[in-house]
């Protein structure tokens, strides 16, 4: 196997490189090529984004890291997932952060086929296993779907930073709750308005999403939080309209669980005023008051948000829940129901 016998070759030389002939008679393949925010460093930053690829040579896969000097391969799409490369040059990196961790680093290599041979010979590339240097099996960060740089906790998408990517969000809809919920003891929208900037135990909220509107990713150097994410939603119940935001962690797990009809059972959430210069969708087809002085803010902590989504047979008719106008949907989604 030629990325066992390089990485054999790398416990003992701390920089390793091969010809072009000899890259080329050992071809490896692309198998993913994820991006994400690159670690801070001192001087000049060549390039705010870095690159795992993960290969194969047909018996096992490696994550490596790719060197900033052949981001231009990416940028440019020439590297990506089933192109066939040759790694003239490679070097083993070792984590200063964390014990028992590091990876290979490529540093130079020829791009070959636009579609790798050695691909189709290979039935189910994710059951290949993964390459991991001796005495580093235990390392998550390299069995699992997370950056190689240890400071990153999630990748982005190739081309966007607004597209979910990887495998820690939480996909399909949201499994509905069977508890009973005591809906006696909620408050109205129309009445958080005059509840904001005071000292007050909120009562929990029973409304129903009317608009979802896209992930945005707010991450860059020197923010210290993991998942940089928000996304707004239109929530309304019999009093009204107000907008909801989505606060980090929680994007991973409930943005797209959650759909235009949805149900939710809110508590500990928090209040703040509005962004002034934010777009808001249109809402006058619900013909419903829209509150927009305040937002409802829903934390992964400080205070830690309970959501509870509620079966459609457990919605009543006396909760006065407004109708969805219309939602839009996709002609997979609609095959697929």
């Amino acid at each position: 196997s030629f990325l066992q016998r390089t990485l054999e070759q790398l416990c003992s030389s701390q920089c390793l490189k091969t010809n072009p002939e000899a890259a080329a008679a050992s071809p490896v393949a692309v198998v993913a090529l994820q991006r994400y925010l690159s670690e801070q460093t001192e001087g000049p930053q060549p390039d705010s984004y870095s690159y795992d690829v993960t290969v194969t040579d047909g018996v096992w896969r490696v994550k490596c890291f790719l060197h900033p000097s052949l981001n231009h391969l990416a940028h440019a799409n020439r590297l990506r997932a089933g192109r066939e490369i040759g790694i003239t040059q490679c070097s083993f990196v070792y984590s200063e952060r964390r014990l028992g961790h590091g990876y290979i680093c490529i540093e130079k290599l020829r791009c070959g086929a636009r579609r790798s041979a050695l691909l189709a010979r290979v039935k189910d590339v994710a059951s290949l296993p993964m390459l991991v240097k001796r005495g580093m099996e235990r390392s998550a960060v390299l069995q699992s779907d997370v950056p190689l740089q240890v400071s990153r906790r999630h990748y982005l998408s190739l081309w966007n930073n607004e597209d979910p990517e990887g495998d820690g969000w939480t996909s399909g809809s949201a499994a509905p709750s069977n508890t009973v919920l005591d809906v006696s003891k909620i408050t109205l929208l129309c009445s958080l308005e005059s509840c904001f900037k005071k000292t007050w135990n909120p009562l929990p909220l029973l409304v129903k999403i009317i608009h979802k509107s896209r992930l945005r990713y707010y991450g860059k150097f020197g923010l210290k939080i993991d998942y940089p994410y928000l996304a707004y939603f239109e929530v309304a119940d019999q009093s009204g309209t107000m907008s909801l935001v989505l606060w980090n962690e929680l994007c991973l797990e409930f943005y797209q669980r959650l759909t235009v009809g949805t149900v939710l059972y809110i508590q500990n959430y928090s209040l703040k005023q509005s962004y002034t210069k934010r777009s808001h969708p249109q809402m006058d087809h619900h013909r419903m008051k829209t509150f927009d002085s305040v937002e409802i803010c829903l934390n992964p902590h400080n205070p830690t948000s309970v959501i509870t989504v509620v079966s459609p047979k457990s919605v009543l008719p006396q909760w006065a829940l407004p109708e969805v106008s219309y939602q839009f949907t996709t002609r997979h989604k609609r095959q697929t129901d």
